[in-house]
């Protein structure tokens, strides 16, 4: 094997390390030794390959072993098996692009513009931008992924990723991506000193969270939610002979030990059939909880026009006095809807031969609690990993969920992970039930009060303070992240421009 072909293969070693990383953090130094080795090569002009297949091998690498759950829809029903392993192929082959990008900036600004050493920290600015760029062109183009951000490393500990109520997740995102470049150019460069910005990021991050920069948004407001994880394998859930059975369960999960009013959550599609055309059912179900019960669950809607009829996924509110619903309005390539219909005619991942439709309605539902109205944002399934800017006033987030299509891996973690940044960056309290996952209640800072793990049943419930989307990132949104880009680009400019000052200075003869 020659030496180019043994760096390729290397490059494909060090993002499926990285990749494989991202979801423990107890191998964090594992992912960063893959990114060092990925911008090592980068810079080393005596590998002559173009920047875009460097990027593109680590970024084939990276999301081959961390989304590699992505194939595990496609290995449920026999007729989408003969997909799978093109799925588990083309898929991160696909997402290795974006890594691409940044591949061939960093390669063309180390050739063409040969910054002097004088000017070390803004050449990892430039490099650490670079490599954002490209995590946050694939977070929003084609519908975008923004799965395993370099912010979510710190997902592990809430006080870790509190500043994120400041700049957002793409703003430590950045903060994340220079450190390890930082580290990654210091090791090149054979200073020991990198030992020191190794500790000194994270111990910042710690450290913010200790010191309150505004008042707190907690309301002083409390409402007792449950949340109900029945844990339906996925190849049961839509039999239909099986129905009476699941709805049982959910509703002695929901009673047992209710004496006190309360919101009860289930899962997404907790519901198999057109709740809307099921009067009866929703009367059933209103018979058989409690009169200070709300239910909010998931299931389908079904609306007739002239032209034919559309299909929703809906998050349904129900209780003695209101039956409301959101439509979901994100949704799953594939899972729910074939794109390019006309070209890639089979089968879409969830029952039935017709694709989902998108929901219009606003991404607000209200709720009664005692004599108080809760303002909640629902969100069902990936919707929930997406920024959202509500400018009403929001004091919950509900999130919906069928993580049963991903097995025992690390995509519902995943799922999990990208959930919490958005209640941080509102500053309000999540709310989230899975028919199987990862079931939680989370508070405004991102800590876990309840949760229900992979693979179990059961539920929890937990008197939560009620927050209100007023942080300081709501308030400013993603423009912060321009701000934070510029404000650093000035403090590294400044910094070389003082050390080469200092060298000048020394060099001078008296």
């Amino acid at each position: 094997m020659s030496n180019k072909a043994k760096k390729c293969l290397n490059l494909f070693l060090a993002g499926l390390v990285s990749g494989i990383s991202i979801s423990y953090p107890f191998l964090l130094p594992f992912y960063i030794l893959g990114y060092y080795y990925f911008i090592r090569t980068l810079v080393d002009l005596k590998f002559s390959s173009q920047g875009y297949l460097q990027g593109w091998l680590f970024g084939f690498g990276f999301f081959f072993s961390s989304m590699h759950w992505i194939v595990n829809p496609f290995l449920i029903y026999e007729e989408h098996l003969i997909l799978a392993p093109f799925v588990i192929i083309i898929f991160p082959l696909s997402m290795g692009a974006f890594f691409s990008i940044s591949g061939i900036l960093i390669k063309g600004f180390v050739s063409v513009v040969k910054i002097d050493e004088n000017y070390f920290y803004t050449k990892c600015f430039l490099i650490g931008l670079f490599l954002f760029l490209s995590e946050y062109l694939r977070s929003i183009i084609f519908g975008g992924l923004p799965f395993n951000l370099h912010s979510h490393l710190w997902a592990f500990d809430e006080r870790f990723i509190s500043i994120t109520s400041y700049i957002g997740a793409f703003g430590l995102s950045f903060l994340t991506i220079l450190w390890i470049t930082l580290i990654s150019l210091y090791i090149k460069k054979l200073r020991i000193s990198y030992f020191l910005i190794l500790l000194f990021f994270p111990l910042s991050l710690f450290l913010t969270s200790q010191i309150e920069l505004e008042i707190s948004q907690n309301k002083s407001d409390t409402a007792l939610v449950r949340v109900v994880q029945p844990n339906i394998p996925q190849n049961e859930k839509w039999n239909r002979s099986l129905f009476e059975q699941h709805l049982n369960k959910l509703l002695e999960l929901t009673n047992l030990e209710n004496n006190d009013e309360m919101i009860v959550i289930w899962p997404e599609a907790a519901m198999t059939l057109y709740l809307n055309e099921n009067l009866d059912l929703v009367n059933f179900i209103k018979k058989n909880i409690k009169n200070n019960t709300t239910i909010i669950t998931g299931g389908l809607r079904r609306v007739f026009s002239d032209n034919g009829y559309e299909i929703f996924n809906s998050l349904y509110v129900i209780n003695n006095k209101k039956f409301d619903y959101y439509d979901k309005k994100k949704l799953v390539p594939f899972g729910e809807f074939i794109p390019l219909r006309s070209v890639l005619d089979f089968a879409k991942l969830t029952p039935g031969n017709t694709d989902f439709d998108k929901g219009t309605k606003k991404k607000l539902i209200e709720l009664k609690y005692k004599k108080d109205i809760i303002h909640s944002e629902p969100s069902i399934c990936y919707e929930a990993i997406f920024q959202s800017f509500n400018y009403k006033e929001i004091d919950l987030m509900i999130n919906i969920t069928n993580d049963a299509w991903f097995g025992n891996t690390t995509g519902p973690r995943q799922h999990l992970t990208s959930s919490i940044f958005r209640a941080v960056e509102k500053g309000v309290p999540l709310v989230r039930s899975a028919n199987s996952g990862i079931s939680v209640i989370v508070n405004s800072k991102g800590k876990t009060l309840g949760k229900i793990n992979l693979n179990e049943s059961g539920f929890f419930q937990q008197k939560i303070n009620l927050g209100r989307n007023a942080t300081f990132f709501m308030k400013y949104e993603n423009k912060i992240i321009y701000t934070l880009i510029s404000v650093i680009f000035l403090l590294v400019s400044l910094l070389d421009f003082l050390i080469k000052k200092r060298k000048d200075l020394k060099i001078q003869p008296f």
